[in-house]
């Protein structure tokens, strides 16, 4: 009998630790599009610096959009870390 108690007992703990394990596995998913998303933002943020002429306004616009765009990737990518996604 004991070597039996001492088995489920050791499947138990397993068991306990893969669950657990995969949580954190879970929590750190990789996130391709998002991160794909971000280099994106990051790439055309790069390109309007280099913009010389406002454009009637839509150039500054467009930095501002994408600025609170990449915050709002970044905010997506946490939750997502966050909650396993």
């Amino acid at each position: 009998m004991a070597i039996r108690i001492g088995s489920v007992r050791l499947i138990a703990v397993a068991v306990v630790a893969a669950v657990a394990g995969g949580g954190i596995g879970i929590a750190m998913a990789s996130q391709p599009q998002m991160d794909g998303a971000l280099r994106a933002l990051q790439a055309a943020q790069d390109n309007l610096s280099h913009v010389t002429m406002d454009k009637g306004g839509h150039a500054n616009n467009a930095r501002h959009l994408i600025a609170e765009a990449i915050g709002q990737v970044e905010a997506g990518i946490a939750y997502g870390n966050a909650h396993g996604y």
